[in-house]
C-alpha cells in the first residue's frame, strides 16, 4: 500500500507539472499576440509619418544608407497609394475620400469650359464693329486676337474673344441682337471637373512627399544622404510646379470663356467678275484699245533693249567689216580692169 500511495503522489505531482507548464505556454502565447496586434495598431494609426521616418542611430554606413532607401521607397508607394485610392491627404497623413472642396465639407462646382464660334453678315462693317467694342465694353471681356482682310468683293474681321464665363450667354445673345443679313453661331462646352480633381489629388500628394523629404533632410547627418534627397526633393518640386500651371490653366479657361466672332461684308463693287460685266460699250472698246496699245509699245520697248544690247557687237563687227569690204571691193574691180585690156587690143578691126 505505501508504494501504491507513494506512485499516486508522484504522478499527481507529474500532472501538476505539466499543467503549470501548459498554462505559462498559454500566458507567453497570449502575451505575444498582444504585443504583435498593439504593434499593428501602432503602425496603422502612424500612418506615412512612422514609415517615413530616418533611424536616429545608424552603427554602419551600410545599415543607414539601406534605412534611406527603404524610407524613400515607403514615401513614393504611399504616395502612389494615394493617388490611387483618389482621396485628399490631411496634414497627419490620413487619407479621407472626396472631390475637391468637397474633402472639406465644401460642395464641389463643376469646371466647364465655354466655346462659342459665331459668323456675322452685316452690311455695315465698320458701325457692327462700333456695336460690337460697346459691347466687350460693357461686359468686361477683353479682345485676345484680332485680324482684318479684304479679298474678292468681301471685307472680314475676325475676333478672338475673351469673356467673363458668368456672362458668357447673356454675351452671345448681345451680339446675335447686332443688326446682320446672316447669322450662325454654335456653342459648345468641355467639362473639365475629372482633370481638375485629379489634378489636386496629385498635388496634395507631391506636397506631403515634399514636406517628408524637408524633415529627412533635416535628419540626416550624411553628405551623401543630403546629396540624394536633394536631387529628391528638386524632381517633386518640379512636378509641383507642373501641376500648378496646369490648374492654372484650367482655372483661366473656366473663369472666362472665349468667343471667336466672324464680321464679314460683302462688297458688290470690289468683286472682280460683276466688274467687269457691268462695263459699257465704249468701255470695253476703250479697255481693248489701251490694252493693244500697251502690247505694241510694250515689243517696241523689248526691241530697242535688244538694240541697245546688240550695239557693242555691231560696232566691232562695223570696224572689222567695213575695211574688209572695201579691200575685197577694190581688188575685184583691179581684177576685172586687167583681164579686160587684152581682149581691147587684140580685137580685130572693124571692116
Amino acid at each position: 500500500m505505501e508504494l501504491t500511495s507513494e506512485t499516486k503522489r508522484r504522478r499527481t505531482k507529474w500532472l501538476l507539472a505539466m499543467m503549470l507548464v501548459l498554462v505559462a505556454a498559454m500566458l507567453m502565447t497570449g502575451c505575444q499576440a498582444s504585443d504583435s496586434d498593439s504593434a499593428k495598431n501602432a503602425g496603422g494609426s502612424g500612418g506615412m509619418a512612422d514609415s517615413l521616418e530616418v533611424p536616429a542611430n545608424v552603427e554602419s554606413e551600410k545599415k543607414g544608407s539601406i534605412a534611406n532607401t527603404n524610407t524613400s521607397n515607403q514615401a513614393v508607394a504611399g504616395e502612389q497609394s494615394i493617388i490611387s485610392s483618389g482621396g485628399t491627404v490631411t496634414g497627419d497623413g490620413a487619407g479621407a475620400s472626396g472631390m475637391g472642396s468637397a474633402a472639406n465639407g465644401e460642395p464641389f462646382s463643376g469646371k466647364i469650359i465655354y466655346t462659342a464660334n459665331m459668323a456675322l453678315r452685316v452690311e455695315d462693317i465698320a458701325k457692327a464693329g462700333t456695336e460690337l467694342r460697346d459691347i466687350i465694353h460693357a461686359s468686361g471681356a477683353y479682345i485676345l486676337q484680332f485680324n482684318d482682310s479684304r479679298y474678292d468683293g468681301e471685307i472680314a474681321s475676325l475676333y478672338t474673344i475673351k469673356v467673363p464665363a458668368g456672362g458668357f450667354m447673356s454675351f452671345v445673345d448681345k451680339i446675335a441682337e447686332i443688326p446682320n443679313v446672316k447669322f450662325q453661331q454654335d456653342i459648345s462646352g468641355k467639362d473639365v471637373s475629372e482633370e481638375y480633381v485629379d489634378l489636386e489629388s496629385r498635388l496634395k500628394a507631391r506636397r506631403l512627399v515634399e514636406e517628408r523629404l524637408l524633415s529627412m533632410m533635416e535628419k540626416a547627418d550624411k553628405a551623401d544622404d543630403l546629396l540624394k534627397f536633394s536631387n529628391q526633393l528638386a524632381e517633386v518640386q518640379e512636378q509641383i510646379e507642373q501641376l500648378l500651371g496646369r490648374i492654372r490653366y484650367l482655372d483661366a479657361n473656366v473663369a472666362y470663356s472665349t468667343v471667336e466672332l466672324r464680321i464679314y461684308q460683302v462688297d458688290q463693287k470690289m468683286a472682280t467678275g460683276l466688274e467687269s460685266d457691268s462695263q459699257s460699250f465704249g468701255a470695253r472698246l476703250s479697255g481693248a484699245l489701251t490694252g493693244s496699245s500697251k502690247t505694241v509699245w510694250a515689243g517696241i520697248q523689248g526691241f530697242m533693249v535688244i538694240l541697245a544690247g546688240a550695239l557693242p557687237v555691231l560696232a566691232i563687227l562695223a570696224v572689222i567689216g567695213i575695211p574688209v569690204f572695201w579691200f575685197t571691193k577694190h581688188r575685184r574691180k583691179g581684177i576685172n580692169s586687167h583681164s579686160g585690156m587684152p581682149q581691147e587690143k587684140n580685137a580685130p578691126p572693124e571692116s
